[in-house]
């Protein structure tokens, strides 16, 4: 048994539950036990149609059981007769997503005393108030009148829902992580042992740091590699048997590369949003590289000494101004430390354009394509 056949196993049993099993009729019995109910839910709903914004269901799951899901959660606990549709503009069941996202399916209406569906493919504007199924990403987009960065996505998973959505259509995608909440409570009340996993990292460097190619004996790393090994493995069971959902030791794992790659936001529960103004600009922290992250800001390097081994930075940026000092043009005296002009070209041709001097890109996560033209006319 190989762990792809059991994950073989595993996939089609969960797929024959969802599909031919009692899971949702059993979830409907129950609705109190298995669906979690927020009261807050409601009230973000309208905030966002009272600030102008469209909002929309697109849901795999057929209309029945989304019908008595819908009911159990937009369910103020008044008298008041309030269909829950009237909380979104458009209703999509069936969509098949991913398949949604991508060639689709036949739109059609849904008889919401039925169940049913009717004859033919759906034609005009989608309705408020009426329930659809299936469709295509095309034809929503082209219906609602919205495509792209236009559409803030909600969903909850990493491949049917944000990926799909982000990498074919460009829509903004808004990751659900229920698992935060632990995620973080570990992350904050077990700092210690990071810590420890970054000082074992340090203590490694260091055994390697005065070593270079002409080093014959290996150093032995054999403890510091079992003590990296046990408390990874303590952090890891930290947050349970399973492990983390983002980390492994001080290495990501795959989810959260796709986190980070696809989802524009991520949190325990989309109804964070209330704590935000809808004009809310949310921005990412820098993400250093390794060479960024390994190096301090207040850290100083030799310029000679690095010239000397590299000589690629003799192309740098100082000798666009047409001058450089004779210490640098190969074949000067070392005495001579006087500045003069020298052409560039008869140091190194430079395959580069002039740097710009007034901004000329945008970038999609700061300006909408809108403001951009705005501020280019305003000028």
């Amino acid at each position: 048994m190989s762990y792809k056949s059991v994950f073989q196993d595993i996939r089609a049993s969960v797929d024959w539950v969802h599909i031919k099993g009692d899971l949702k009729t059993k979830t409907i019995e129950n609705l109190e036990k298995y669906v979690v109910k927020d009261e807050r839910l409601p009230i973000l709903l309208d905030r966002m149609r009272g600030h102008g914004a469209k909002t929309f269901i697109l849901t795999n799951s057929e209309y029945h059981y989304t019908n008595a899901v819908m009911k159990y959660l937009l369910d103020d606990g008044t008298c008041s007769s309030r269909d829950w549709t009237s909380y979104f503009d458009y209703v999509v069941v069936d969509a098949r997503k991913p398949l949604f996202f991508s060639e689709g399916t036949i739109l059609r209406q849904v008889n919401r005393e039925t169940g049913s569906l009717r004859i033919g493919t759906h034609t005009g504007p989608l309705q408020q108030g009426h329930v659809y199924s299936g469709g295509s990403c095309d034809t929503f987009s082209e219906l609602i009148g919205a495509k792209g960065k236009d559409v803030l996505y909600i969903g909850d998973h990493i491949f049917g829902d944000i990926l799909k959505s982000k990498k074919i259509r460009g829509w903004r995608t808004f990751l659900q992580v229920p698992e935060l909440t632990q995620e973080l409570y570990v992350w904050t009340e077990k700092q210690e042992l990071f810590n420890q996993l970054q000082n074992l990292d340090a203590t490694l460097s260091n055994i390697f740091k005065d070593l270079d190619s002409s080093t014959i004996e290996k150093p032995d790393i054999s403890k510091v590699q079992v003590a990296i090994r046990q408390v990874t493995h303590e952090m890891d069971m930290s947050y349970g048997m399973l492990g983390s959902l983002f980390r492994s030791g001080s290495r990501q794992t795959f989810f959260a590369s796709q986190v980070i790659r696809y989802a524009d936001l991520y949190s325990s529960t989309f109804i964070n949003l209330l704590h935000y103004p809808f004009s809310y600009m949310f921005r990412a922290p820098a993400l250093l590289m390794p060479h960024e992250a390994t190096v301090q800001h207040e850290e100083t390097i030799d310029i000679n000494e690095v010239k000397e081994s590299n000589h690629m930075l003799i192309r740098c940026r100082a000798y666009s101004d047409g001058k450089a000092t004779t210490e640098d043009v190969p074949g000067a005296p070392s005495s001579n430390k006087k500045q003069v002009p020298v052409n560039p070209s008869e140091i190194q041709q430079h395959l580069r354009a002039e740097t710009p001097q007034k901004v000329t890109q945008y970038h999609d996560e700061d300006d909408s394509e809108e403001d951009s033209i705005g501020s280019d006319k305003s000028q």
